[in-house]
């Protein structure tokens, strides 16, 4: 594969993490879900979410006023061939929660975490970059020791 392919492969799959994670934070559930691939787990807060039902089950139990921000950093994308990706970055996170969905901004707290995450991805049938395998590990986290 040529410098100019690789570089266009590594963009597209870097934009499909950082849709999923503006999708989340939308609350955009459908979007997130349709990110998976159809064998993906996604290992969220010691659960192993499977395939895009799987993923939309999980967010549908989230409060109505939770409001998130996911800071994605230090992205770096592997490619072993031009169907498949690895990707590893820093998730800075953000978190409130209210009784209900605000109508503005709410007040900015200390971050909730800093993860470490790693990715598996593949290429779709039309392109599009799926996760296959989404795990992360807290490498700061609020009120640890």
């Amino acid at each position: 594969m040529d410098e100019l392919r690789r570089a266009a492969l590594i963009t597209l799959c870097a934009q499909a993490i950082a849709r999923f994670w503006a999708a989340l934070d939308a609350a955009d559930y459908d979007t997130v879900a349709r990110g998976m691939a159809p064998e993906g787990v996604w290992h969220r807060q010691g659960r192993a979410l499977r395939g895009p039902e799987g993923v939309r089950a999980a967010l549908a139990e989230r409060p109505a006023g939770r409001v998130t921000a996911h800071l994605v950093q230090n992205l770096v994308v592997d490619l072993p061939d031009e169907n498949t990706a690895n990707a590893r970055y820093f998730s800075l996170v953000f978190r409130h929660d209210a009784a209900a969905a605000p109508d503005g901004p709410v007040p900015l707290g200390a971050p909730l975490s800093i993860a470490a995450v790693s990715d598996r991805l593949r290429r779709g049938a039309e392109g599009e970059w799926l996760v296959v395998e989404r795990r992360s590990r807290p490498v700061f986290a609020a009120g640890a020791g």
